[in-house]
């Protein structure tokens, strides 16, 4: 039985955590996209699942979205915050 190979395709989301890791024409958006998976994957529920009593954070989930909507300005102070009141590393910021 053949099983098909998936192709490496390139990845223009929230997936690595490092600004490098997304294709964004912006570097602002990909910072902005690397602060959002960090967020998701070490701060916010959407992994723990329904049944963890973890609270959504509501500033977060509209970070969150305004990260995905091409709002940096707004977005990335409050990613920032939240992973820093996490303990949690921040990605290295492009310069402008």
């Amino acid at each position: 039985m053949a099983h098909a190979q998936a192709e490496a395709q390139p990845y223009n989301g929230y997936g690595g955590g490092r600004t490098a890791d997304y294709t964004n024409a912006n570097p602002e958006q990909n910072y902005c996209a690397a602060l959002a998976d960090l967020y998701v994957r070490y701060v916010g529920r959407s992994e723990s699942g329904p049944s963890s009593n973890r609270r959504p954070d509501v500033n977060g989930g509209v970070a969150l979205a305004k990260c995905k909507e091409g709002d940096t300005a707004t977005a990335i102070p409050i990613l920032e915050q939240k992973l820093r009141d996490a303990k949690v590393t921040l990605p290295v910021r492009p310069k402008s």
